[in-house]
């Protein structure tokens, strides 16, 4: 784990990323977060956002986006989703045809009872979201009790309600015996969090038998290689088509 700021300090090796989240309130239920992204990475991005807080736990969770908004849609797999440990059924893909419909249909599902949290993708500026769109979101998220999670990808941060933000990239696996590629990783980097410290980060690793990220131990990544996250594709196909998947 690399550490920058008191968010991260006197953290013991080896501690879960859900006790590092908790540690800064990071994809608390009843609040709005965001994650930012650049398009090669948003899967990278998706898989932290379910493995967070309430996603990983029950409850119905949806999935909005905007394909014609998007030049990579994000494909969603029942196996890739199984081994992020969330149950296929869980999950409600949402497709709008803008971005305007996807932020009202975020908040009527934010709205509802017995929803665990509302996923919205977005590509480059999303100049609907804006200071007074992300408030609504927030007194949804506040009202409820649901977790509202912003992927944005290829957009710079600005001003808004959210709680916490943050940045995620695809990192470079550790090697494992015989000089194999290891496990996917990632790096968090924590760039708000309201009411407390900012500017922790975290370099994660995948951990298939326990089902969640763990902080890497810190050993020389093996050069050049980035492991994606198996059947969590940010690929159009070949022929451009649409290539919708309900998981």
């Amino acid at each position: 784990m690399t550490a920058h700021g008191p968010i991260s300090s006197a953290r013991p090796a080896g501690r879960h990323a859900s006790e590092v989240q908790a540690s800064c309130r990071a994809l608390e239920r009843g609040h709005l977060h965001e994650i930012h992204s650049q398009a090669e990475d948003r899967a990278a991005a998706l898989a932290f956002a379910l493995t967070q807080g309430p996603l990983a736990g029950a409850g119905a969770i949806f999935a909005l986006r905007t394909p014609r908004r998007q030049r990579l849609p994000t494909l969603f797999s029942g196996d890739g989703l199984a081994l992020l440990g969330i149950q296929p059924g869980r999950l409600t893909i949402v497709e709008t045809r803008t971005e305007v419909d996807m932020l009202r249909a975020g908040l009527e599902a934010a709205r509802c009872p017995g929803v665990a949290g509302v996923l919205m993708e977005s590509e480059g500026r999303f100049a609907d979201y804006d200071l007074t769109a992300s408030r609504r979101l927030v007194l949804a998220a506040e009202g409820s009790g649901a977790c509202i999670i912003l992927l944005r990808s290829d957009a710079e941060p600005r001003s808004s309600g959210a709680q916490t933000r943050w940045t995620i990239k695809s990192a470079p696996s550790v090697a494992l015996e015989a000089n194999a590629p290891g496990c996917p990783a990632i790096e968090a980097q924590l760039l708000r969090c309201r009411g407390g410290p900012a500017g922790g980060r975290w370099r994660l690793t995948w951990d298939s038998e326990g089902g969640c990220f763990r902080d890497a131990d810190g050993r020389a990544p093996l050069p050049g290689a980035v492991v994606p996250f198996s059947r969590l594709r940010t690929d159009a196909g070949d022929d451009g088509a649409d290539q919708r998947q309900v998981a």
